[in-house]
């Protein structure tokens, strides 16, 4: 297997490490987790995924390693991986219960993108219940507890889906099982409030900059999945995916053409926000 575990400060293949059998993230899902994208061998907004860690562990009431020690362990796991675009998770749990150390494991591996004709054609989505009670710390925080995402990105693949919207029962979108979600209606773009308590994305934070750098009508609203329905444009956002355009939703087809010229703009915008930030020439 291709890459570099990074293991409280070891380094080894990822197919070699291992953790405690009692160390609390195996036993009970009790720990947090960043799946980070790496340019030229850098992280983009490093210190935002970082930062939404640490928050995060306060809801869980345990102390993760500073934010300067992290970014070390993914720094360093970076250097030894020697892959300059890669996929970079970030786990961290309390480690063995009763134990001040917790455990940190950073994994480097091959950059792992949809396929190419999804961003030509847009992926398909299907609408699917959301199993997280509104109100539930789970739904806005990246925890190891994430088998409701998986499930329903299972129930969207045996429905022939690429990705999970997920609904509450009120009917409004909540996120995408694995992104968070736009629309593009008219000239306003579109995204479900942070008051829904889903995960606050850091590719989606940058988006909603990029399209206020562009003087682009932009609101935090909630979308019912009817309306969705009969948006111009639908997409959705991840640090690996960047920005992927949606072909369909249920069934029906985004009216503006796949992908549309807002979402192609910001597609645009967000590589060369990338660009600029971490120093890379394209």
């Amino acid at each position: 297997m291709a890459g570099i575990a990074w293991v409280n400060g070891k380094l080894l293949p990822p197919e070699q490490s291992a953790i405690s059998a009692l160390d609390g993230g195996f036993m009970y899902g009790e720990g947090l987790f960043e799946t980070m994208r790496a340019y030229g061998g850098r992280v983009f907004r490093l210190a935002q995924h970082l930062e939404r860690l640490v928050i995060a562990a306060a809801e869980l009431s345990f102390t993760p390693p500073t934010g300067q020690e992290l970014s070390r362990g993914v720094e360093e796991a970076l250097a030894a991986g020697e892959l300059p675009d890669a996929t970079v998770r970030l786990t961290v749990t309390p480690g063995i219960a009763g134990s001040p150390k917790p455990t940190v494991v950073v994994i480097v591996r091959p950059l792992a993108l949809p396929p190419a004709d999804l961003y030509e054609s847009g992926c398909i989505a299907v609408s699917v219940a959301a199993a997280q009670a509104p109100g539930s710390v789970l739904r806005r925080i990246k925890s190891l507890n994430y088998l409701d995402k998986l499930l329903a990105q299972r129930t969207a693949a045996q429905r022939g889906a690429h990705e999970a919207i997920l609904v509450d029962p009120d009917g409004c979108v909540v996120e995408g099982a694995m992104r968070n979600v736009f629309a593009v209606f008219g000239d306003e773009l579109v995204t479900p409030p942070l008051s829904r308590g889903f995960l606050p994305g850091i590719t989606r934070q940058t988006v909603l900059e990029i399209a206020g750098a562009k003087d682009m009508r932009c609101r935090e609203r909630d979308i019912s999945i009817a309306e969705l329905y009969t948006a111009d444009e639908c997409f959705l956002t991840s640090s690996l995916a960047e920005i992927l355009p949606v072909r369909s939703v249920d069934g029906n087809a985004m009216r503006g053409g796949t992908p549309g010229p807002t979402t192609a703009d910001l597609a645009r915008g967000y590589r060369e926000r990338v660009a600029r930030e971490i120093g890379l020439t394209r």
